[in-house]
């Protein structure tokens, strides 16, 4: 029986998202640069980082880009 690394990046199911979430559409505007992102500093004292990349990939492909009310409300 194999077991898969839950931090392991290659093999992380980042689930099924319905909506566009504030961090999300920050993630989204700043181009997954995490440089001065409020959760840079959470994830630094993980043994895993940031996965939001992986949502905002997500979401672009089965909702599109979210709506401009959204990016200027949260970017």
């Amino acid at each position: 029986m194999s077991t898969i690394d839950p931090f392991d990046s290659e093999s992380i199911v980042v689930g099924t998202f319905k909506r566009w979430s504030a961090s999300a559409v920050e993630c989204y505007t700043r181009k997954a640069n995490c440089d001065g992102c409020y959760y840079q500093n959470f994830f630094s004292s993980r043994p895993y980082g940031c996965k939001m990349n992986l949502a905002v990939e997500q979401l672009l492909e089965s909702l599109g880009e979210p709506s401009n009310s959204m990016v200027s409300k949260f970017s």
